[in-house]
């Protein structure tokens, strides 16, 4: 698919900032776009461009434990504040996506030709608010890029919890605001303009932050759990909700952000799977190992590496069991070559995600349903949504078969199981991987390895990212009150509300 009705769109919105009085000022002359490009280009911008591959590989990958190795993953890997690339995801999805979307339902509000539009657009906005709330906590979000139209310019920090219950009632009032006698969405670089798909990936949204409240609010959580259930989720992989790419190079924003951001400086030589990663897939026999990692030579069955460590420490050859010897800079697995593919898309949220869970609400008893059943059709769908990758090779039948056979859910320790197995299935998108990892407690990561006494954290993991320094500047009153509420300074070792 091709982008060019949309890259006006892009390039006008391509600037970075975390001032929210530039942020919220003219959405782009939003009057003379059409509802479809916006819809387009916040979807695109979500990750697209190198600068939204860098929270996942430098943050995220490294604190869920799935890879470790470069110079940059230490800010993920030890626990140590960068402020660059901590304040990504605020400058980025306030600056470009909150900005297109907030002014498309301004724009089109009223205007019945464009409810499925609007629709999507209220779907979409909830999404992108979700990454940003479960990462920073209390965030700008009722009164966020309203200044052009309610000159709103330092908006309030909005409390997690109220958040949370305005999304369950966005997403109802968006599915039922769908309306398939008006214009389907043309340019759809979602779900190609299928309703059925949209409202099937809202419910999936819907099971995903019910399922966060698990312990924060428990009777929220069921009841919403099961209002997604019953409303009808994702059937198959086809349903998944993925951003399309092409094969493009950094600066352009059309190739996918989190493979350029790989392909920078070959950082993918050196994006190493770690002792915690890789030893759980070798002990539950895993064959999706080959298909994360690539093992370069006949001795070395993978090399991970230790937690915290550049790939540069612990200097030493390896030596096989035959005498082969593999030297140091080539000794350890690192990721494969399907995943930096800057023409490969990026899974936000998928079906194999829905099955666990729901195997999970089943376990809870929150759905009448057999959680075996739904564990094991997510162990299956996550072998096959590898697919997705370019140049990924498929896992024959037989061995998918066989994975699955052997992988009951166990009773005695099932939400554990239901966690790893999500953990692999989510891989790369450690976005979700930490959000589901403070909820639930898993994986249990191992200790990090700190050579040098860089973490400044003493190698216990943040529970969120802190807010950015700029906001102390541009909207001084309201990050003032947000901070008070977490203990009185921008500590990202405060848990989230629905991690408290």
């Amino acid at each position: 698919m091709k982008f060019y009705n949309y890259c006006l769109v892009i390039i006008l919105s391509s600037g970075c900032t975390t001032n929210f009085g530039v942020i919220n000022t003219d959405p782009v002359n939003g009057s003379t776009i059409a509802a479809g490009e916006q819809l387009t280009a916040a979807a695109y911008l979500l990750d697209g461009g190198r600068e939204m591959g860098y929270p996942n590989l430098y943050i995220f990958q490294p604190m869920v434990q799935y890879v470790g190795g470069t110079y940059g993953m230490r800010t993920g890997g030890k626990y140590v504040r960068d402020e660059f690339y901590n304040g990504l995801m605020w400058s980025n999805y306030y600056g470009k996506c909150i900005k297109q979307l907030a002014d498309l339902l301004k724009q089109h509000q009223d205007d019945s030709t464009q409810v499925n539009y609007v629709a999507a657009a209220r779907i979409l906005k909830v999404y992108i608010f979700s990454l940003l709330t479960d990462a920073y906590g209390d965030i700008p979000y009722f009164q966020a890029g309203l200044a052009y139209y309610d000159k709103i310019y330092t908006p309030l920090y909005d409390e997690q919890a109220a958040i949370y219950k305005d999304f369950f009632i966005e997403l109802e009032a968006a599915i039922d605001q769908f309306d398939d006698r008006q214009p389907v969405i043309t340019n759809d670089i979602v779900y190609n303009g299928n309703l059925t798909k949209w409202k099937r990936m809202a419910r999936s949204l819907q099971l995903r932050l019910a399922m966060r409240l698990s312990a924060a609010d428990p009777e929220l959580a069921r009841a919403q759990v099961a209002a997604a259930y019953n409303g009808g989720v994702m059937q198959s992989n086809d349903d998944n909700f993925r951003m399309i790419h092409e094969d493009y190079s950094y600066p352009d924003l059309r190739g996918n952000g989190y493979a350029q951001a790989l392909q920078e400086e070959a950082a993918y030589k050196y994006t190493i799977g770690t002792t915690t990663f890789v030893n759980y897939l070798k002990a539950e026999n895993d064959p999706r190992l080959g298909m994360f990692f690539v093992n370069t030579d006949s001795v070395t069955n993978y090399l991970p590496i230790q937690p915290g460590l550049y790939w540069w420490e612990d200097w030493k050859d390896f030596v096989g069991e035959n005498g082969e010897v593999v030297g140091q800079a080539n000794k350890y697995c690192h990721i494969n070559a399907p995943f930096y593919q800057q023409g490969g898309s990026w899974l936000h949220l998928g079906y194999a995600e829905v099955e666990l869970l729901l195997a999970e609400a089943a376990v809870r008893g929150w759905i009448g349903e057999d959680a075996n059943s739904h564990y094991q059709a997510g162990l299956r769908a996550a072998m096959h949504q590898l697919e997705m990758y370019p140049g990924m090779l498929p896992l024959p039948a037989d061995e998918i078969d066989s994975f699955v056979a052997a992988h009951t859910l166990p009773a005695d320790h099932a939400i554990e199981a239901i966690s790893m197995q999500k953990w692999v299935a989510l891989f790369p998108n450690a976005y979700e991987a930490y959000a589901n990892m403070r909820r639930t407690g898993y994986p249990e990561l191992n200790p990090v390895l700190d050579v040098d006494g860089e973490s400044e954290t003493g190698g216990h993991l943040p529970k969120r990212l802190f807010y950015p320094a700029t906001e102390a500047l541009s909207n001084p009153v309201n990050y003032q009150a947000a901070i008070a509420r977490i203990g009185g300074s921008n500590d990202w070792m405060q848990p989230v509300w629905w991690n408290k």
